[in-house]
C-alpha cells in the first residue's frame, strides 16, 4: 500500500466538516427538481435496462466470457487503482478481450464528477466506486443500473448484510452497487510504551482491563505525561466511536442521540480533556501521525484499513510496537468506512462492466488479491474462508497479534442500520460540538444537547430531501 491511499480516508474524514449547503448541492439544484441522490431527474435521461436486456447480459457474463469485448473507463480514487492493478491478470485470463482503463482522482473530485456525469446523462465512467459516506446520496437514484436485473440478487447471501443494505434503494427493490470493502474498527495501541509504564501488552489482557471506563481511564492516566505524551489524538473521538456506524436517524428520521453508556462517554471524554491526556488534534492531521511514529500519541481507534497505513506510511519502522483491540469500554462492534462500484445506466457496455464488477468483488481470487495489495478488508464473506491465513494468522508487524482475526468477528456482527443523506454532515458536528461544549465547561447533558441543536439546525434542509426521495419510494408513513 502506497502513500496515496491515505488520500481516501482523509478526504472522506474531510467531508464530515461539510456544511449542509454544500451536501445539498451534491442532491442537485435549489430548485427542488433533484432527488437528493446524487443525481437529478430534471436532467437528461437515460433508459433503464430492462429485465431482458439484463438476463442477456448475466448469461454473456457466466456463459460466455470470450464473447465480450471493448474498452470499459473505471474510476475512482487513490488507492483503488492499485487493487485493481493487483487483480487485472486474473480479470484479463477470465475475461482476455475487455480493456480496463483507470480513471482515478481524490476522493472528493471524483464524487463530484460522478454526480455531474448522472445528472448530465453523460460522460460517466463505465463502473464508479462510490464511497459508504456518500451512498445514501445514491441509493435511489435511477441514474445508476438496478444490478438486481444483471442477477445481483443471487450474491447476496454472500455479503455482508448491513453493507448489501446501504446500497439497496429505500423501497427493497433496487440494488445499485456491489459492496467491496468495509472496515471493522479496531482500537490500536503502543506495546511498547504499554509495557514501559506497566500495563499488559498481549491483546487479551488489554482487551480486559479496557472492557470498563475504569480500566480505559486507568490506561491513559498511566500512559500520558502532559504535554509529552498522551493517549489520544482527540477526547472527542471515544463519543464518535459510538456513532461510527452512522445511525444517527431512525426510520422515521428522528435523531437518536441518547444510547447506551453516552453519558457516561461524555464524562470520560471531558476527563481525557481536563487532564491533558488528548493532544486535541485532527487523528488525521500532520502532528498526529508523526506523534504515533514517535510513540508519544499512544492510542488511535480507525477501520481495519488503518493496519496498512501503520506499516507503509506511519511507522513502517514500528514492528512490534504496536497491538489492537476491538473497541474498549463494552462497546459493540462497528464498521468504519468501506465503499461500492456502481455501474450508470448511461454505460454503453454494460457487458464488460459487469463482468468487471463481479469478477472483482464477486470472486474470492478478485477479492484476496485486492486484499493483500490494499489492506480494504473485503465484503464477500467467502473470501474469508478462501484463504484463512490473510484472516487467521499472526501478523509479524503486531508482535504476532492477529488484528484481521479481531477484524473478521467483528464483521460478521455489525448490525444493520438506517443511513440518510445526513449522516457525514451530522458526523462533522460530533467533534466541533464536543470541543465547543468542553471549553465552555458544559455538562455531558448540555453538550449532548448542544449537539442535538447543531444537528438539526445544519441538517434541517437534508431532511426534507430526505423525505421527499422517500415519498417518491413510496415508502415514508411520517408527517
Amino acid at each position: 500500500m502506497k502513500k496515496k491511499n491515505l488520500n481516501r480516508f482523509v478526504a472522506v474524514a474531510l467531508t464530515f466538516a461539510m456544511s449542509a449547503s454544500l451536501l445539498a448541492g451534491c442532491g442537485g439544484g435549489d430548485d427542488g427538481s433533484s432527488d437528493a441522490t446524487g443525481a437529478s431527474d430534471g436532467g437528461a435521461q437515460v433508459e433503464n435496462t430492462s429485465e431482458e436486456e439484463g438476463q442477456n447480459i448475466a448469461a454473456a457474463v457466466e456463459e460466455d466470457p470470450s464473447s465480450i469485448s471493448g474498452t470499459i473507463e473505471v474510476g475512482g480514487w487513490p488507492s483503488g487503482d492499485d487493487g485493481f492493478e493487483a487483480a487485472m491478470a486474473g480479470f484479463n485470463e477470465a475475461y482476455p478481450n475487455i480493456e480496463v482503463e483507470l480513471v482515478f482522482t481524490d476522493t472528493t473530485a471524483h464524487h463530484q464528477a460522478l454526480q455531474t456525469a448522472l445528472t448530465a446523462g453523460t460522460d460517466a465512467v463505465d463502473v464508479a466506486m462510490v464511497e459508504g459516506a456518500y451512498i445514501a446520496q445514491y441509493r435511489d437514484s435511477k441514474a445508476l443500473t438496478d444490478l438486481n436485473v444483471l442477477g445481483a440478487a443471487e450474491l447476496k447471501d454472500d455479503f455482508v448484510e448491513f453493507k448489501w443494505d446501504q446500497a439497496t434503494s429505500s423501497d427493497g427493490q433496487r440494488l445499485i452497487g456491489i459492496p467491496w470493502d468495509l472496515g471493522p474498527t479496531l482500537f490500536y495501541y503502543r506495546t511498547d510504551v504499554f509495557e514501559e509504564v506497566g500495563l499488559p501488552t498481549s491483546s487479551e489482557e488489554v482487551a480486559e482491563l479496557m472492557s470498563t471506563w475504569d480500566g480505559v481511564m486507568e490506561v491513559a492516566e498511566k500512559v500520558s505525561i502532559p504535554g509529552q505524551r498522551w493517549f489520544l489524538p482527540s477526547a472527542a473521538y471515544p463519543y464518535q466511536w459510538l456513532f461510527i456506524n452512522r445511525d444517527y436517524y431512525d426510520e422515521d428520521l428522528n435523531l437518536i442521540l441518547e444510547r447506551e453508556g453516552d453519558l457516561e462517554c461524555l464524562e470520560n471524554c471531558l476527563k481525557i480533556r481536563e487532564n491533558g491526556w488528548d493532544m486535541n488534534v485532527d487523528m488525521w492531521s500532520t502532528e498526529a501521525y508523526a506523534a504515533y511514529a514517535a510513540g508519544t500519541c499512544v492510542c488511535v481507534a480507525a477501520g481495519s484499513w488503518f493496519s496498512g497505513f501503520f506499516k507503509t506510511d506511519i511507522d513502517p519502522d514500528g514492528a512490534g510496537h504496536w497491538g489492537a483491540i476491538a473497541l474498549p469500554a463494552g462497546m459493540g462492534d462497528t464498521n468504519w468506512g468501506g465503499s461500492f462500484l456502481v455501474i450508470p445506466e448511461q454505460c454503453e457496455n454494460k457487458e464488460a462492466a459487469w463482468a468487471f464488477v463481479k469478477y472483482m468483488l464477486a470472486t474470492t481470487e478478485g477479492q484476496n488479491t485486492m486484499f493483500k495489495a490494499i489492506d480494504y478488508f473485503p465484503a464477500y464473506k467467502p473470501a474469508w474462508d478462501a484463504a484463512p491465513e490473510l484472516y487467521t494468522e499472526g501478523d509479524d508487524y503486531f508482535g504476532g497479534q492477529a488484528p484481521n482475526a479481531i477484524a473478521t468477528k467483528i464483521a460478521a456482527n455489525v448490525p444493520v442500520v438506517n443511513n440518510t443523506i445526513m449522516d457525514v454532515t451530522a458526523e462533522g458536528y460530533l467533534y466541533s460540538s464536543f470541543n465547543a461544549g468542553a471549553e465552555a465547561g458544559e455538562t455531558p447533558e448540555q453538550i449532548r444537547e448542544r449537539l442535538a441543536n447543531d444537528i438539526n439546525a445544519a441538517c434541517a434542509e437534508l431532511k426534507e430531501q430526505q423525505i421527499q426521495t422517500l415519498k417518491d419510494a413510496g415508502v415514508w408513513d411520517g408527517e
